[in-house]
């Protein structure tokens, strides 16, 4: 992982990050969170994603 891209925001918050990182990263990410039992997702695009 790059310095300054990162996939999920900051601890304790159900935000993913999208950047130029293969879509299947992303997709784990997501998968991650909600396995976790997290009620609700965030995706949001950074840059031209």
């Amino acid at each position: 992982m790059s310095e300054g891209e990162n996939t999920a925001a900051a601890p304790g918050q159900n935000i993913v990050l999208i950047g130029k990182k293969p879509v299947m990263n992303y997709v784990v990410a997501c998968l991650t969170f909600l396995n976790a039992g997290a009620k609700n997702l965030i995706v949001k695009a950074r840059g031209r994603a």
